[in-house]
């Protein structure tokens, strides 16, 4: 050995061939970067499974045409029908991959409505032919008019074996499966949103309004004489309805209602005496609302507003706090109707209408977090639109509370980055410190 060079210490470890990386150190070493790719890995898997996907054309090589309702039948969920514009009501056997015309309705539809107390039966609300109605899941469908004096039907809503209707021209209902209509008055009002919620002695009936005259365009009845009350209680006079849904009753409470209105959602928890401004959302109309039949602290809620306010919004703790669903619908969404699919996991499917670019179609979205086993059907739910022909101004504030799963996403991508820039630094300064040790080594 040359006595200018010392044999170096055998605790030095080079990173160059012929040397070993001794096993502690590898692990240290590799450890971090598998949980780094294993995050990244779950990001982008996160990210894929929660972002909106289109689904089938209503015809192929031909325009969608807008969609103002739609719902899933709980014994087949991949059963879907539609109300539609210029197409009638639509079903489809595949989810949504392929659709068929099953009842022209005259051309145009506004809603349909599953019977949840009534397994296969179905109504379609259309816009100048009455209502139609379906004991088959849709196949076939027969039209039911007798006592209806406006065919222009747009809201219904069912509960044991009363069927309430919401036409341009006030409120109707049925008792005979639909056999025949009684009016409950509010003639002058046209209809857009209706309710059923029972109570130990027949039923609590809602009613909202988008036009007409009335000091509030939300009513509420006790029973089926047609007398109806304006709703206040904190409920705002003067503001448009577009749609109600009511929820399963928690245990010791009551059941939860909620409304879609051009200046927010309200909630109500006493059978609507009393309403306050759910928090949360953004400044805009709703007007689509949905509980999730499965379990009412998922609440689904979504907006046409324009000026990039509309969009899909859902809340897991009923309603304390919202975030965005998912990512990947069209920007500056208008969202006209929605769907729950009670498969495992849940889908949740949304239509939506560009008015500017007359643009439409329905979109896809798995919903990892919403319930899905011990479904049971809420006792009367309603979930009934008729998006404005021409967008309203609106503003736009930032959801607050709980973050989507889209934020999530990015958090793990952002643990995943810091991971790999602390593995990227430790690497640096081992290096340095190597580089030093051997300086020091032939300089003795």
């Amino acid at each position: 050995m040359s006595p200018n060079l010392r044999e170096l210490p055998g605790n030095v470890c080079y990173p160059v061939a012929g040397n070993h990386v001794r096993p502690l150190r590898f692990t240290i070493l590799v450890t971090p970067i598998i949980v780094a790719a294993g995050l990244l890995g779950a990001a982008s898997a996160d990210a894929a499974d929660t972002r909106w996907s289109i689904t089938g054309p209503q015809h192929p090589g031909e325009p969608d045409r807008p969609v103002w309702s739609m719902a899933a039948f709980p014994a087949h969920p991949n059963v879907l029908i539609e109300a539609t514009q210029e197409r009638g009501v639509m079903r489809s056997t595949d989810g949504g991959s392929s659709w068929t015309t099953v009842a022209d309705a005259g051309g145009s539809a506004w809603v349909v409505h599953v019977d949840a107390d009534h397994p296969g039966v179905v109504y379609a609300g259309t816009q100048a032919d009455g209502i139609f109605k379906s004991l088959d899941e849709g196949k076939t469908w027969t039209a039911q008019n007798q006592g209806l004096d406006t065919l222009d039907v747009r809201a219904i809503d069912t509960s044991g074996s009363t069927i309430l209707l919401g036409t341009s021209a006030g409120l109707y209902y049925s008792n005979d499966a639909a056999h025949s209509w009684k009016s409950l008055g509010a003639s002058d009002l046209d209809i857009a949103a209706v309710a059923l919620l029972p109570k130990a002695n027949g039923l609590t009936m809602f009613a909202g309004a988008d036009n007409g005259t009335a000091p509030s365009y939300l009513l509420r009845s006790e029973d089926l004489t047609g007398a109806w009350t304006p709703v206040s209680g904190g409920f705002p006079g003067g503001v448009t309805v577009a749609a109600i849904a009511t929820g399963l009753a928690p245990a010791g409470g009551q059941a939860p209602v909620l409304a879609g209105t051009a200046q927010g959602a309200y909630r109500s928890d006493d059978r609507g005496a009393t309403w306050i401004l759910v928090n949360g959302l953004p400044a805009t109309d709703y007007n689509v609302v949905e509980f999730n039949p499965a379990n009412s602290d998922q609440i689904y809620v979504a907006s046409d507003g324009d000026a990039g306010s509309g969009g899909v919004f859902r809340s897991l703790d009923r309603g304390a706090t919202w975030s965005p669903l998912g990512a990947g619908l069209p920007d500056h969404p208008r969202v006209t109707a929605l769907a729950l699919q009670p498969l495992s996991p849940v889908q949740v499917m949304a239509a939506n209408w560009n008015p500017t670019s007359a643009t439409a179609g329905v979109y896809r979205i798995t919903d990892p977090g919403a319930a899905v086993t011990g479904a049971t059907a809420a006792p009367s739910a309603s979930a009934t639109v008729r998006a404005s022909p021409t967008p309203r101004p609106s503003t736009v504030s930032e959801p607050g509370g709980r973050r989507s799963t889209a934020g999530q996403d990015w958090e793990k991508l952002g643990i995943a980055v810091i991971v790999l820039l602390l593995i990227a630094g430790v690497v640096s300064l081992r290096r340095w410190r190597i580089r030093r040790e051997d300086q020091r080594t032939y300089l003795r």
